[in-house]
């Protein structure tokens, strides 16, 4: 069965150090008996592993204090900037949206303006119709109220002159 190979990625990540501060580690010595090259890859064997997470584990507190401070401190930066770029992204969204509802709400204000106008124009319409009905109606009752000039009725065999006149009235003298 073939032995687990670790990359100095993979053992940093474990560890939660640098790469770097692992490569510091990998003197000449340690990469002749632990350490395997394939392609530009360096590739760990698990004694070398073992003996990596050992020296960490026992001494990662006063090894390389500026490398995890470094690490925690890189780690943090990168949250912050991550956290940044969120707020920036729903912030920028945020204010697409209020323009955009400020767009919408202007239209609709528009609208409102332009019903409102219509409203008025059709009560001012009312308005003038029932006025000429009022005045028409009063000269109707004005023409009801004169008295009727008495006329004979008199009914003629010929067509008449004129293609709305279809009786003839005489008045008597």
């Amino acid at each position: 069965m073939p032995e687990k190979r670790y990359t100095i990625k993979q053992l940093a990540d474990e560890l939660g150090v640098t790469k770097p501060g692992v490569r510091k580690l990998m003197t000449a010595n340690f990469r002749k008996q632990y350490t395997e090259t394939v392609g530009n890859r360096i590739l760990i064997n698990s004694a070398g592993a073992k003996v990596i997470r050992k020296h960490f584990r026992n001494n990662g507190d006063n090894v390389f204090p500026e490398t995890k401070t470094e690490t925690n401190s890189n780690k943090q930066k990168q949250a912050e900037t991550v956290s940044d770029s969120d707020k920036n992204a729903v912030v920028s969204a945020q204010e697409e949206t209020i323009k955009l509802l400020k767009e919408e709400l202007k239209a609709k204000n528009d609208q409102l303006a332009n019903m409102q106008k219509l409203m008025d124009q059709n009560q001012q319409l009312l308005l003038n119709t029932q006025a000429e009905n009022k005045t028409l109606l009063a000269l109707t009752h004005k023409n009801d109220a004169e008295p009727v000039k008495e006329a004979e009725y008199k009914e003629t065999d010929q067509a008449p002159q004129h293609p709305k006149h279809k009786v003839c009235l005489t008045s008597k003298k």
